[in-house]
């Protein structure tokens, strides 16, 4: 048996033995429908645009048009995007009764349309606009219609500016998430971290939050992160290419 293989039989026992599952999701679960991530080197968004002059309230606020070619362009690969052999593992998960529910920095809904139920989506989404005056929430085809048009998507009910229901920066995040995020922790014998280097705050504070609680922690991700050396199980790899192993293994033996 080879170390991945070791890895992935520890990781499914873990699940086995644990019964309130918490799963925290990252930019890593996304790359593999095809959604580019944020701060990988050479890949990543932010080394192709300003992440403060086009993902920031302010300059929203401020030049709203040209923010809006930007997210437009990226948009796309988000819309078009599908859940892969990850998020459908979780849901599989899910269905056998070992997972509480899901954490995730994502804003691409792929969680949603894998059919996962219970998630808090720390930093919002983007198939869902927002007006900054009324705060009352549209379909992002509302305002994704009056960008293609040229113009500045303006809210139907009070005329203020749209913006897609993801965190900015500048923004924080909502209050009601973080309290929603520390319940489901309550409890919590098990956080598996697919797809995060946990380095964004103050998201990066949940798997230590956990361990403080008495929860075990499991990590996959390609990249080595500062909480490897307290985890049970740590996996850098792709999350397509174990993680639906191991709910595999987990099937056979509840069945």
């Amino acid at each position: 048996m080879s170390e991945i293989e070791e890895k992935i039989e520890r990781l499914a026992r873990l699940i086995l033995e644990s019964k309130n599952i918490v799963v925290l999701t990252g930019a890593g679960m996304s790359t593999e429908s095809g959604i580019a991530d944020f701060r990988s080197p050479s890949t990543g968004l932010w080394e192709k645009v300003d992440p403060y002059e086009f993902a920031s309230i302010d300059s929203y606020r401020a030049h709203p048009a040209k923010n809006l070619e930007v997210m437009l362009e990226t948009g796309r690969a988000i819309f078009s995007a599908r859940p892969n052999k990850g998020h459908k593992a979780l849901t599989r998960l899910q269905k056998l009764g070992k997972l509480k529910g899901i954490l995730t920095q994502n804003i691409d809904r792929l969680h949603h349309k894998a059919k996962t139920q219970n998630i808090v989506e720390f930093h919002g989404n983007v198939m869902e606009a927002k007006c900054l005056q009324c705060r009352r929430i549209f379909p992002i085809t509302d305002m994704v219609n009056q960008a293609l048009q040229g113009k500045v998507p303006i809210c139907e009910v009070c005329n203020g500016m749209l913006k897609p229901n993801a965190i900015f920066f500048g923004e924080p995040l909502e209050l009601d998430k973080l309290a929603a995020a520390d319940d489901m922790l309550v409890d919590c014998d098990l956080l598996v971290v697919l797809g995060s280097s946990l380095v964004v705050y103050p998201v990066a504070w949940y798997p230590q939050k956990a361990l403080s609680m008495g929860a075990k922690l499991a990590i996959i991700n390609i990249q080595e992160t500062d909480m490897d050396s307290l985890a049970e199980v740590v996996i850098h790899e792709k999350i397509g290419n174990v993680f639906p192993k191991v709910v595999s293994i987990v099937e056979e033996k509840i069945n």
